[in-house]
């Protein structure tokens, strides 16, 4: 625990010199759901990106201790753990065949036995190999279990936007008892263990409160766990971003509010502030 308290500060300081010193964030009052990702952040190598980096990290393979968390993430979310099955299924004949063994027909009939063969061949086992179905909300859902926060807290999901109707749904119809409170990223900044929530589709909502209206529609979106800020700066560790567990520093505001993301990236449209210790 203290290696990740060390790297967080390092992490977070290395902004300070390009904007007005503030006071540090306490470390010893991380919320269970920030140090609950920084652990597994650090399980995956401790791999920090820089806003939107348009190369991945050097670092993609897909280790057994990868593979086996990415299962993990998986069989915490309801429907998972048939998506773990076929993962595990797709890994042993990747490996079966870049073991040598032949793979005798295609296993869907469009010749995906012979796909297999291809990428055994193509060089180290990669983790874009397991990317789909994307894995991002199950990592939120298996870390919020981790961490304590309870299903009717945080309802494990395998698309953001499901657990995310459920969060606006009782913060709207009880605000008091609501675990997490909606704000748009202009109007609040983000502290560790909130969530922050990027909208990936076509025509993005323009604020959070026009999910309302399509509740229970599907939206492509993304969130993040907020895990330190600093000066100019917002720590943020996410799944399945790089196909990857990594930690990305993105730009904040004076105040600490995320600054809006470049052209051609899915704009932050949801802070989910946690409360009571979140």
């Amino acid at each position: 625990m203290l290696r990740i308290i060390l790297i967080l500060l390092l992490l977070l300081g290395a902004a300070a010199c390009a904007a007005p010193r503030k006071p540090p964030q306490d470390v010893g009052t991380i919320p269970p759901l920030a140090r609950v990702a920084l652990a597994e952040w650090e399980a995956w190598g401790g791999i920090v990106v820089v806003g939107w980096p348009e190369a991945r990290p050097p670092d993609t393979i897909a280790t057994p201790e990868r593979f086996a968390r990415l299962l993990a993430y998986w069989t915490a979310v309801p429907g998972g753990a048939g998506v773990a099955h076929r993962l595990s299924s797709l890994r042993s004949a990747i490996l079966a065949a870049a073991s040598g063994h032949i793979v005798a027909e295609a296993q869907d009939g469009d010749g995906e036995g012979m796909a297999i063969m291809a990428v055994a061949a193509s060089g180290p086992e990669d983790m874009s190999l397991y990317a789909f179905p994307a894995w991002s909300a199950a990592f939120v859902s298996a870390i919020a279990r981790r961490a304590g926060i309870s299903e009717d807290d945080l309802p494990a999901a395998d698309r953001h936007a499901r657990y995310i109707d459920a969060l606006l749904a009782r913060a709207i119809a009880a605000p008091d008892d609501a675990r997490f409170l909606p704000y748009a990223p202009a109007d609040r900044a983000p502290r560790a263990g909130d969530l922050l929530c990027a909208d990936r589709s076509a025509a993005p909502l323009s604020h959070w409160s026009m999910r309302l209206a399509e509740a229970g529609h599907p939206r492509p979106m993304h969130c993040d766990i907020v895990v330190g800020t600093g000066p100019g700066t917002i720590a943020a560790v996410g799944g399945n971003v790089q196909d990857l567990v990594v930690l990305r520093r993105l730009p904040a505001d004076a105040d600490g509010r995320v600054l809006p993301a470049p052209p051609g990236q899915p704009p932050f449209v949801l802070v989910l502030a946690a409360q009571a210790g979140g």
